[in-house]
């Protein structure tokens, strides 16, 4: 008995042993590794940063180089297919990194050449480095085998952000054995503290792009969860302090705006210039300080133009980058911060009966000045401080004074006109601080604070507190957020939403949760809701299979349900969906879905006139999507759907094209057309009452965009964005409640068809590290016209083209400094 207990023992050792060292040989490996590396300290010359890898420092048989060995994908677990080396490096100014990338094919290695910050379809190697070792924060390096460099921050432990800018060196070069990297990362790009000697957590990986594969050092299942807190360790770091640095980027602008010629602008023309600062301070080694002077917030690409037939206002993503840096840093789940309320064009009218038309009208409000405060004040407690002042915004217009009418006393025929200016938006200033405690090994408790001030208003305040508890390994996640709003110093609102998460495991995860916003809550001045009023329930479970069977690699399946009522107890949202997501050997990929919604009423359909029924409930519909390989030249994605809704039909159909003729260029093409037949729409509110009619509609959406990278530093993009919808009403009626609609309302007619379309050209070279020279034309078209109420396919793309178009021609130049 004894000597069986004995040959368990070592079976069982046998198995532990092999789990660590089998990726040797052919074993999966299937428990959690945290390696560690020794970083060597160089002396007296730092190797030339041009990816050759011929620099003394390498071939130092002292220096520890680590082993790229075990898979994350596609086969999770199992030894990498090629080799992999690296080694890490350091001195007073900047980390260095050399990477050995082996290959048994070095021909087919690929270099897919785009602009910074894209991750095309290259091979590619990565460091992520968590230098205060709290297992929730870091930053990443990547650079692909064309030369091609991104940066990332990772926050919260899963987040991503990769609006995150730094100045880094980079060089890459072909081998007869595959190709190599190094990368030279100046301190002034990590926040970490004073101390005599550090321990960094230290993660790498190669992808290899034509099998799709990823290779990584240090290495933790999928089913045990957590990110950052997963990294290995970098050791032997000593004599080191944060980089206090003073960073500036001064730029000048100037452009031209032409549209077409009106009373208001006769000539059709506007120059203008501009000159601002950024800049970026290091206080400390846990504080950075970014401010921007006469800044230039322009977007240098449009929106997509959008027809909203909804009862809510239309969202739009950030594309500024002062304010896209760092978003995450004010990311909760109730936004009480959206950023595109500062900055936004003007609504208003100047309060004057006399006006006729704008001779100038703003376009957007300048921002005088703004600010961030981030970093640590604590060793686990992060601040992030925003203030932004805009000025106050004039129109000039034109006013009538002095009518003489006809002798009908119902025509004007004369009128002395003068020129005023007016105030269109008032001086602002706008304010939020975001204050985060790190607890436990990977969780926080956060709290958050806005304040909008304008001339003429009383002040807009929001505020919550917000936590994310995790257990140690990561595999449940509970969180939740309370807020509330004040405005006009009487009126207060409260929120609050709770949920409970299994965030990893082999096949199943899921979460539940509810939430409560009172009638009051309004976070609107500086944040974005949709509606309050409203409380609810919600869950979702999954699941997955990530290992091979039959002719797929990943298979996801996904069941969601939600309910939701407003304060009078109304069920304004009931529903529930099925959806997959399968991914085959060949890395084409299928998903779909089934859901159906099965409320009666909405309480914002009759935008404020109380509770309407909807046309016809349990509605339902399906989807289905199918999308090729995209790292080939030629790849395309197609979906369809097909649901009832409103008492009618609609459906919709995409397709669109990817092509790439060259690596250094790409092509894209999409359209998606959609139909809607006889759903029941709101149409306007009476005095007493609200109409609803039927509606037919029918929409196309088309985008397109060209790509060609010179070299990694100098770029030409050309993209463009249109719809063409046209609307037609029918059967106007009054709506009396319930299900009861009254006798036909006449008189009315509400067709119309809408065309827009907006495009950019941009040419992009970054002549030297952080320094870059803009030039841009952006072109904006769009057209109501009320005597349509069609769709035709050639009509309405030669309206598209047609003259009548808003231009923007600018070119701007910053120039980076590190002082």
């Amino acid at each position: 008995m004894k000597k069986v207990k004995i040959f368990a023992w070592l079976i069982c050792l046998a198995v532990i042993l092999g789990g660590v060292t089998s990726f040797a040989g052919t074993t999966k490996v299937e428990i959690q590794i945290i390696p560690e590396l020794k970083a060597y300290r160089i002396n007296p010359h730092p190797p030339a940063i041009d990816g050759k890898l011929d620099d003394s420092l390498w071939s130092n048989s002292i220096i520890e180089k680590g082993r790229l060995e075990v898979q994350r994908d596609p086969d999770e677990g199992m030894p990498a297919t090629e080799s992999t080396l690296v080694a890490v490096g350091y001195d007073d100014k900047a980390l260095y990194l050399a990477f050995w990338c082996y290959d048994s094919e070095p021909d087919k290695i690929d270099g897919q050449l785009v602009r910074r910050d894209r991750i095309g379809s290259s091979d590619r190697v990565t460091v992520r480095v968590d230098p205060f070792h709290d297992h929730q924060n870091g930053v990443a390096f990547q650079v692909s085998a064309a030369g091609v460099q991104v940066d990332t921050r990772y926050y919260n432990e899963y987040g991503e952000d990769m609006s995150w800018d730094a100045v880094w060196e980079s060089g890459v070069s072909e081998q007869p054995w595959g190709w190599s990297a190094e990368m030279r990362i100046p301190y002034y790009c990590f926040r970490f503290p004073e101390k005599a000697e550090h321990t960094w957590g230290i993660d790498f990986v190669r992808h290899i792009n034509r099998k799709n594969e990823i290779d990584g050092w240090a290495f933790t299942p999928m089913s045990k969860g957590g990110f950052v807190s997963n990294f290995g360790h970098l050791n032997n770091i000593r004599g080191i302090s944060p980089a206090g640095h003073l960073e500036l980027l001064p730029y000048a602008v100037s452009k031209e705006e032409t549209e077409p010629k009106s009373i208001g602008n006769p000539d059709g023309r506007l120059f203008s210039g501009n000159t601002g600062l950024d800049i970026k301070y290091g206080i400390s080694s846990h504080l950075v300080l970014d401010a921007a002077i006469n800044p230039d917030f322009g977007q240098v690409e449009l929106d997509a133009p959008v027809l909203n037939l909804s009862a809510y206002e239309t969202f739009f993503e950030e594309k500024r980058p002062f304010f896209m840096e760092g978003a995450d840093l004010f990311a909760t789940n109730y936004q009480l911060f959206y950023s595109r309320r500062i900055g936004r064009q003007p609504v208003a009218d100047v309060d004057d009966p006399d006006l006729l038309y704008y001779r100038d009208y703003p376009r957007g409000n300048t921002i005088l000045g703004a600010a961030k405060l981030t970093g640590k004040i604590f060793k686990r407690t992060s601040i992030a401080l925003l203030s932004a002042m805009t000025q106050r915004e004039e129109a000039e217009y034109a006013a009538g004074a002095n009518y003489v009418f006809d002798s009908t006393h119902t025509n004007i025929i004369s009128m002395d006109t003068v020129f005023r200016e007016g105030v269109v938006e008032p001086e602002a200033n706008y304010s939020v601080l975001r204050v985060k405690q790190e607890v436990f090994k990977n969780s926080s408790i956060g709290g958050m604070l806005t304040l909008a001030g304008q001339k003429g208003f009383s002040p807009a305040t929001t505020g919550g507190v917000d936590w994310r508890l995790l257990t140690n390994d990561g595999k449940w996640e509970t969180s939740g957020q309370v807020v509330f709003s004040r405005i006009n110093h009487a009126q207060t609102g409260y929120a609050a939403q709770f949920a409970l998460e299994k965030a990893a495991g082999k096949h199943f995860v899921g979460a539940m949760g509810l939430y409560n916003k009172d009638r009051n809550l309004n976070i609107n001045r500086l944040g974005y809701m949709e509606r309050a009023d409203q409380r609810g329930v919600w869950g979702w479970l999954q699941h997955r299979n990530t290992d091979d069977w039959w002719i797929t690699k990943e298979m996801y399946n996904n069941f969601n349900i939600w309910s939701e009522w407003n304060f009078d107890g109304a069920n304004i949202s009931l529903g529930g969906n099925y959806n997959f997501y399968f991914v085959f050997k060949n890395y084409w990929d299928l998903s779909g879905s089934a859901a159906i919604q099965a409320e009666k009423y909405s309480d914002v359909e009759t935008r404020g006139r109380g509770l309407w029924v909807w046309a016809a409930y349990p509605t339902a519909s399906y989807t289905l999507s199918l999308e090729s390989d995209g790292r080939k030249k030629l790849s395309a994605h197609w979906s369809a759907v097909v649901a009832t809704d409103r008492g009618g039909t609609w459906w919709n159909y995409h397709n669109c094209v990817s092509f790439r003729p060259r690596s250094n260029m790409e092509f894209d093409a999409g359209a998606t057309f959609a139909q809607y037949l006889d759903g029941t729409y709101w149409v306007k509110n009476t005095a007493d009452s609200s109409i609803f009619a039927d509606l037919d509609r029918d929409h196309l959406t088309l985008s397109a965009s060209a790509s060609i990278v010179v070299n990694r530093n100098l770029s030409m993009q050309l993209s463009a964005q249109g719809l063409v919808s046209g609307l037609d009403y029918s059967r106007y009626r009054y709506y009396l409640g319930g299900s009861n609609y009254s006798a036909p309302f006449g008189g009315l007619n509400c067709d119309y068809n809408y065309s827009a379309l907006n495009s950019t050209f941009l040419i992009r070279w970054e002549y030297r590290p952080g320094s870059t020279i803009y030039l841009v034309w952006t072109r904006a078209l769009s057209d109501f016209d009320p005597t349509l109420n069609n769709l035709d396919l050639h009509r309405d793309l030669d309206r598209l083209f047609s003259s009548g178009a808003q231009n923007l021609f600018l070119i701007k130049a910053s120039y980076w400094m590190n002082i």
